[in-house]
């Protein structure tokens, strides 16, 4: 068993938690993980990138090198769209579909994408995807907050290596008990929202 997964997002969106939530998982099942995370400017909405290697085998380096990641977990559009070139080609993502703005878009200094634009760059890149609204949902159930664990949700749906009660028996270990059941209401409902 060898995986290689990208989780990219901008600060706050809980991008971290989610890449220790899968690492954790992962290590209980008695496998390898390395990873790295490359956060620029995270608390004033900069990119977070998060790479996680994990394999039955020894690994070497914690960067996914490009066109090698089998799933790309999309917290934010544009994030996704720039860290697609890792994706092989059979590779498969997850993307929230709600986007935020540059510090340079916010300013009227660059133009956000279209959607459809970002989604078509996407496709090309991999026939097999899922756009989701994990943050509407998230909000639906009590906060924007619970995105990434909707998102993770979602790949435990896509991922047969994922077990979703497994997974959520890690979160029980690493989130506070009073945002628990909230939390595992989120995961559920990311899991129902990927067919």
């Amino acid at each position: 068993m060898k995986m290689d997964l990208i989780i990219c997002g901008v600060g706050g969106q809980g991008n971290l938690l989610a890449s220790v939530a899968i690492a954790n998982y992962a290590m209980r099942k008695g496998l390898n993980v390395i990873g790295t995370e490359t956060i620029g400017a995270a608390q004033r909405g900069g990119s977070v990138v998060s790479h996680l290697r994990i394999s039955e085998q020894r690994i070497y380096s914690p960067t996914v090198p490009a066109g090698t990641a089998d799933f790309i977990l999309g917290f934010e559009l544009v994030e996704a769209l720039r860290h697609i070139d890792r994706l092989k080609p059979e590779g498969c993502y997850i993307v929230n579909s709600e986007t935020v703005p540059t510090v340079l878009c916010s300013m009227g200094l660059d133009r956000y994408p279209t959607t459809e634009a970002i989604l078509q760059e996407l496709r090309q890149r991999s026939a097999r995807g899922y756009l989701i609204n994990a943050s509407e949902k998230a909000r639906e159930l009590g906060g924007a907050i619970m995105t990434n664990i909707v998102l993770l949700g979602a790949l435990s749906r896509v991922i047969p290596f994922i077990d979703k009660e497994d997974l959520a028996d890690v979160l029980t270990g690493i989130l506070p008990p009073k945002v628990l059941e909230i939390n595992l209401e989120a995961l559920e409902a990311g899991y129902n929202m990927v067919a």
